[in-house]
């Protein structure tokens, strides 16, 4: 049997000091200064998977072969000062490492002899604490960051629209002065359909720092996803081939059409990027039972490792160079699929591509699909026109609804304010309907309407905003 170190102390094993030595959850070792192992308390063995017997058996420099390169550094440190507290790394017998909080004194024995005492504690836990504090607290400051950008959107999307109304409206507004098919009629489509999608990229922000859908009506996912694929065959590489594979049956949803293809076009983006050389991106729709409908795009670029998938929906979280990417375009694709109450899907391995499933609930089958009309309507042939009254203190869209106005065959009468607007009224100016813009100083239009309607139940009030996601409450 192993002799008892402890019948080679002076004293009382059973006092409270041997005790404490017994009962420590915090591992008790005492050496030699260069290391050698003379005792080990239970916690000790626990913590390091060893014996006291096996603890005295690594010789000289024990304590160091059971540590990291740090510890010889350490020693020196105490040999001088006497005393040493630091964070190390332990290994146990199985050759797992976990890391300890250390406190190390030199100090000599009953005979003289220099001894060592070190006590140390398992701080695994208490590092993982605080790893998953720091993560909670980096989750809180992404949500305050998000929340922000909720509000910056909402008044960016005001301005933007107020931009992209003016090039839109004067954009059609010139449509109708060149024949169809003319460089010029070219020209301007084009650049109607540009600033549509820009209004389409500012709703998509706005949708994903609100976390809900803009819109809400029923639309047929293949055609949001055939006008993505037309947009692709303009404008991606020679080499990447655009397949469509699309279910003729597919169930009608309901969701915010632009809010949608802005996600599609962010996966198809990302998944040209991943085919730089070459390769198939495959736009796949179909039905799901019981009441589902699915798109999947998917590409044979270079695919994503696990790790980079489990991170592929954080905001900001990006693998591409700075400058080619903001790390929002997945995390805008799973905040509109979740705010179309939706589901999502990543599947991928490094060199086999990658494959992302959108989700979404069907309509009742059979449900009819509404297309949306473009607006342009002229004024029928004969008719005198409207005389509209313009309310807006913008002074690109009080010059765009003239033209545009204009061009229907209409007359405009712009006014900068509600205090103006109702200034006209009371002066006895008769519009045919009035356009009121909810966003401006002063009365505004929540301020305007209710006194407009005091002044002329019946005239007719179309509101307009470039708050995409303002609330309105219709005053009768």
């Amino acid at each position: 049997m192993e002799p008892d170190p402890r019948g080679e102390r002076q004293g009382n094993w059973n006092t409270e000091y041997g005790l404490l030595f017994e009962h420590s959850r915090d591992g008790i070792l005492f050496t030699a200064p260069d290391g050698r192992i003379f005792d080990a308390n239970p916690a000790a063995c626990r913590a390091l998977g060893r014996t006291v017997a096996e603890l005295r058996a690594l010789g000289r420099d024990g304590v160091i072969d059971l540590t990291d390169p740090r510890l010889p550094a350490a020693i020196a440190a105490r040999t001088q000062g006497g005393h040493w507290v630091g964070e190390l790394t332990f290994i146990r017998r199985d050759g797992t490492k976990f890391p300890v909080q250390l406190s190390s004194t030199l100090f000599p024995d009953h005979d003289g002899r220099p001894r060592a005492s070190i006590i140390f504690r398992d701080v695994t836990a208490i590092l993982e604490a605080a790893r998953e504090r720091s993560l909670l607290e980096a989750q809180l400051l992404q949500a305050q960051k998000m929340e922000s950008l909720g509000i910056l959107a909402g008044g960016m999307a005001h301005d933007m629209n107020n931009v992209l109304t003016a090039i839109l409206g004067m954009a059609q507004a010139s449509l109708g002065d060149h024949p169809a098919g003319s460089p010029a009629y070219a020209a301007f489509d084009t650049i109607a359909q540009a600033a549509l999608r820009g209004g389409r990229t500012v709703r998509g922000i706005l949708s994903f720092a609100r976390g809900t859908a803009v819109e809400d009506r029923e639309l047929d996912l293949n055609d949001v996803v055939r006008e993505e694929a037309r947009i692709l065959e303009r404008t991606t590489l020679e080499g990447v081939r655009v397949a469509l594979e699309l279910a003729p049956d597919l169930r009608p949803m309901r969701g915010d059409a632009s809010a949608l293809t802005h996600a599609i076009m962010n996966l198809c983006v990302n998944a040209v990027d991943a085919m730089p050389a070459n390769g198939t991106l495959t736009l796949r729709t179909r039905n799901l039972d019981p009441g589902w409908i699915e798109v999947t795009v998917q590409d044979t670029g270079t695919g994503m490792p696990g790790d980079v998938i489990a991170r592929a929906l954080d905001p900001f979280f990006t693998t591409k160079e700075v400058g080619k990417g903001t790390g929002l375009g997945l995390a805008i694709v799973y905040r509109t699929v979740t705010a179309h109450n939706g589901r999502m899907e990543i599947q991928s391995e490094p060199g086999q591509g990658t494959r992302i499933m959108l989700r979404f609930p069907a309509c009742v089958p059979g449900a009819r699909i509404q297309a949306p009309s473009d607006g342009r309507q002229a004024t029928p042939p004969g008719h005198p026109g409207l005389s509209v009254l313009v309310v807006d203190d913008d002074e690109l869209v009080q010059r765009t609804m003239t033209a545009l106005l204009g061009t229907l065959g209409h007359r405009a009468v712009v006014v900068p304010s509600g205090e103006a607007a109702l200034a006209r009224l009371e002066a006895g100016f008769r519009p045919d309907v009035v356009i009121l813009d909810l966003n401006m100083p002063g009365l505004g239009g929540a301020g305007t309407l209710p006194r407009l309607r005091t002044l002329r139940p019946a005239l007719p009030v179309l509101l307009a905003t470039g708050r995409v996601d303002q609330g309105v409450r219709m005053i009768n």
